[in-house]
């Protein structure tokens, strides 16, 4: 395992600016490094292989079960249609079996979304952040895998984070949701302990990683100002359909103490966005903040110039959450003076 994970952290260390080959050759070494780590945990994987007019990166094995693999290392979030493919290779096999895809870029904010409207379940989703917490942290991919596999079945949350991020009037950083570990007499995963997150006085549910930026900004500044040491959870759903499976998951399992509060974009359509959260969420005590048409309606920017430069969209999103005027917007949006008032907890 030290040989895993120090492969890995020298995979995840490649400079963003490295060219073109050395990007390819890391993805190579990526689909290696899985399939040791697979035997290190006796998942009995097998490499990637192509059935007739598709390719399968990989296989493996785990309580009588097969699972189909796909691993990407891409510069940007992966969309919808690639999740789409892969769906479609996992549904022309035999019935039960599940697909696992790795995405270390992420995935696109209406990506799980897309998978989870209407149709069957049949995919796990992982991250950078799912493959820190296994090798890194030394968790174990088998772990990790199990405890997102019963937040699918329980909660359908095929997206279900490992980690958010804890702001205080000082600062702000990342944590761990829980730290884990596998009862062999049960065949369980079990939480040991929540790690600096029982404290919480609030959690934060959001769409996407943008909107946790922001949320994590602009708490950050209103803790401050007040002289509150209050602390606050942000988790991202990464989908507005997916926030109600999410919130149920992590309120059934770990938040019993602690309020929710719902940040999700109205789309245009404000009510129609809260029956949805009204019928999802199987909990009395949250509250929703839904900014309309989204986040960005808090802010003085121009959405036209907002799509024509979106590889800096969140950059510019975050520094307007920097710069708001807090007092001033809390006068003319009341959605905004609702999320202010229960961040103070008022």
């Amino acid at each position: 395992m030290d040989y895993i994970k120090e492969e890995y952290e020298k995979l995840i260390s490649l400079a963003p600016n490295a060219d073109a080959a050395a990007k390819r050759r890391r993805g190579f070494d990526f689909e290696r490094l899985l399939n040791k780590m697979f035997s290190f945990e006796q998942l009995e994987p097998r490499t990637g292989y192509r059935p007739v007019g598709e390719q399968i990166d990989g296989s493996i094995y785990l309580d009588g079960r097969i699972y189909i693999l796909e691993a990407k290392w891409h510069a940007e979030p992966l969309p919808a249609s690639t999740l789409y493919q892969f769906k479609g290779k996992v549904e022309g096999k035999l019935a039960g079996t599940f697909g696992i895809f790795i995405s270390m870029s992420g995935y696109a904010e209406d990506a799980v979304d897309a998978l989870v409207l209407g149709k069957t379940l049949n995919i796990i989703l992982f991250d950078k952040r799912d493959l820190d917490a296994a090798i890194s942290r030394n968790i174990g991919f088998t772990n990790v895998l199990k405890l997102k596999l019963r937040k699918a079945a329980e909660e359908g949350a095929i997206y279900f984070p490992s980690e958010g991020e804890l702001v205080t009037a000082e600062k702000k950083h990342v944590v761990e949701i829980d730290r884990l570990k596998f009862d062999s007499i049960t065949g369980r995963v079990e939480a040991m302990q929540s790690v600096a997150v029982t404290s919480a006085d609030l959690l934060i549910v959001c769409e996407g990683e943008t909107d946790r930026d922001v949320i994590a900004t602009l708490s950050k500044r209103i803790l401050s100002n007040a002289g509150s040491n209050r602390s606050i959870k942000i988790l991202v759903a990464m989908g507005k359909l997916t926030i109600p499976r999410v919130a149920n998951a992590l309120r059934n399992t770990f938040y019993t103490d602690s309020k929710v509060l719902i940040v999700v974009d109205g789309d245009g359509d404000p009510v129609r966005t809260k029956e949805m959260l009204e019928q999802g969420i199987e909990f009395d005590e949250w509250i929703s903040t839904i900014p309309n048409p989204s986040i960005e309606s808090w802010f003085e920017i121009d959405d036209n110039d907002l799509r024509r430069r979106m590889k800096y969209r969140s950059d510019q999103i975050r520094f307007a959450a920097s710069v708001l005027d807090i007092v001033e917007l809390q006068k003319r949006d009341a959605e905004f003076a609702r999320f202010y008032n229960t961040i103070l907890g008022l």
